[in-house]
């Protein structure tokens, strides 16, 4: 028999999935987890408590599944939330938790050192894109500064990917399409470090080799074995990001192909025909050697803006906020929320961005203000993707993905705000499905990335209604007025 193991650590929840190599899942695990934020705008999460403890349990509970042996799982995929900083000593322990992606925003003050030190256009130059809350190389200039003790014992910077393979195969890799995280270290157009910049934030030697996310990595470790269960050999792709997993796992294959990843934060990835970086988003390469492109953006936050407001105005759950807003109309009564309350990635790129909900009035009732967080879900998708059209880029085909596409109420906004279709995949494991996949390629038991189609199908598509085009027209326009005018009070 030939399985194959994919695993995704996300920002709340962990999955695992067992497949065989038609792609039916044969197995399903799933945890959840939290993260830490011990100083306002600092987001955490501890490598092995949460990490490397979600891969065992997922593990552990895989192989309890009757019909599943080890020795049948002929290859391992991992994604996590990605980019993520974990300085790790020499011997691959942690110094101090993770510090995760564009939701944490600390770094502020080392961005602009860079772009003082450096120029924003030398670092576009290098990478294709300027530093934001996203950027890894912000972070590691924070831990330097600010805790100079961990700097020094640092050995290598890792992601959660690459904290995880390492600890399965005892390597340090990064994939090639997570290494457009650290502008201005990493040379777009030649897929290397470049140690032009490393005086101003770290020598070269601290950053993991980089690989292809399907090259193998190594192999499962006897010590890996006895911890895991796994089978010693079993070899070990370099994984990646969990939107880059996402996208595989909807069917993503040809240029034009958009996912867009509706999540604790919004995250898009669209393949294109050539390598395009722009001001806006952030350009890569796919998973494979060869002319794999991709554009990639998002917004720092999509579903926590529907737990935050549950949480801090609590005695509603999630169907009785759908029916209020379904007695609301499109407009929202009127408001409209900039739902930056975590700073915000593309297309403005702006880690103080802070959110607004404007134009309340004693008439405007709860509904009213959950619609609100709704559309402005939709008003932030529609501004990344109109800012690719605005320079040429125009995706054929969106497939959605994540906790939020489960509501048809949120997808069909977020649809008549954009006039864009969006295909929803029947199948949900997500991230840790296109792992499984990726491993299968990786490994050699399956030739080409197009074969993805023969896993998915889709169970929906939800079709834009043109009922109230004008309205959210004058919305949008709205929304990013009320950007252009508060910016300079963040």
């Amino acid at each position: 028999m030939e399985l194959f193991l994919g695993i995704d650590v996300g920002t709340s929840a962990a999955r695992g999935v067992i497949t065989g190599i038609d792609g039916k899942v044969l197995a399903d695990a799933h945890f959840p987890h939290t993260v830490s934020m011990p100083h306002p705008g600092w987001v955490e999460q501890d490598a092995d408590e949460i990490w490397w403890k979600d891969l065992l349990e997922i593990v552990t509970a895989l192989l309890k599944t009757p019909g599943i042996n080890a020795a049948d799982i002929k290859a391992i995929g991992i994604s996590t939330i990605c980019p993520c900083v974990l300085p790790v000593d020499k011997t691959g322990i942690p110094l101090r938790p993770g510090i995760l992606y564009g939701i944490d925003s600390r770094a502020g003050a080392e961005i602009k050192q860079l772009e003082e030190k450096i120029g924003k256009e030398n670092i576009f130059k290098m990478t294709g894109q300027y530093l934001s809350s996203q950027s890894c190389c912000p972070k590691i200039l924070w831990i330097k500064n600010n805790e100079p003790e961990v700097y020094e014992k640092t050995h290598c910077f890792l992601t959660g990917q690459g904290y995880l393979v390492y600890k399965l195969t005892g390597n340090f890799t990064l994939d090639i399409y997570d290494g457009m995280a650290y502008a201005p270290l990493f040379d777009l157009y030649n897929r290397r470090w470049d140690s032009t910049y490393q005086a101003e934030i770290t020598e070269i030697s601290k950053l993991p080799g980089l690989i292809w996310t399907t090259d193998v990595a190594g192999k499962v470790t006897a010590e890996a074995e006895k911890i895991t269960g796994l089978k010693a050999g079993t070899p070990v792709i370099c994984g990646t990001a969990d939107a880059l997993s996402e996208a595989v796992s909807v069917g993503l294959h040809k240029d034009g192909d958009m996912m867009m990843m509706y999540g604790s934060s919004n995250f898009y990835i669209m393949r294109t025909e050539k390598l395009l970086p722009q001001e806006n988003s952030w350009a890569s390469y796919f998973v494979t050697p060869g002319v794999e492109h991709l554009l990639a953006g998002g917004m720092t936050s999509a579903g926590n803006l529907f737990k935050w407001l549950r949480e801090t105005f609590p005695g509603r759950d999630f169907p009785q906020w759908e029916a209020l807003s379904a007695e609301s109309k499109a407009g929202a009564g009127g408001l409209t929320l900039l739902p930056y309350f975590a700073g915000e990635r593309t297309p403005i790129n702006n880690p103080n961005a802070k959110g607004n909900l404007f134009g309340i009035t004693l008439r405007s009732g709860a509904g009213d203000v959950y619609r609100a967080f709704q559309e402005a879900l939709g008003y932030g998708v529609r501004h990344n993707i109109e800012t690719l059209k605005d320079n040429g880029v125009e995706a054929k085909r969106i497939f959605a993905i994540g906790s939020i596409a489960k509501s048809n109420q949120l997808l069909q906004i977020i649809s008549d705000i954009c006039g864009c279709p969006q295909l929803v995949a029947k199948e949900k494991a997500g991230a840790c499905y296109g792992d499984a996949f990726m491993a299968a390629l990786g490994a050699g038991f399956i030739s080409d990335i197009s074969e993805i189609k023969k896993w998915v199908t889709y169970e929906k598509e939800i079709i834009p209604c043109n009922e109230h085009r004008d309205l959210y027209n004058e919305g949008f326009e709205r929304y990013k007025a009320l950007y252009k005018a508060l910016e300079p009070f963040m």
